[in-house]
């Protein structure tokens, strides 16, 4: 991977389409987070709509490994 952007698609693609993880990144907390994200779309997650908090801290741990946002 050689940029930001595509280290975001290959996350997102690990997350929701079982694509391979990429490089760096904790494959059972991937599975897990994939099936929260999985169960969330299919409105499995609970009725308040937000994933439980394990699960929500593990996918934002995740996503904090992508760096800063940038403009």
């Amino acid at each position: 991977m050689t940029g930001l952007a595509d280290r975001q698609a290959a996350l997102v693609r690990a997350l929701v389409a079982s694509g391979e993880p990429p490089e760096g990144f904790d494959r059972d907390a991937l599975e897990t987070a994939s099936k929260a994200l999985l169960r969330k779309r299919s409105g499995g997650a609970g009725e308040s709509g937000t994933l439980p908090a394990p699960m929500r801290r593990r996918l934002l741990s995740l996503l904090s490994l992508l760096g800063p946002r940038r403009s």
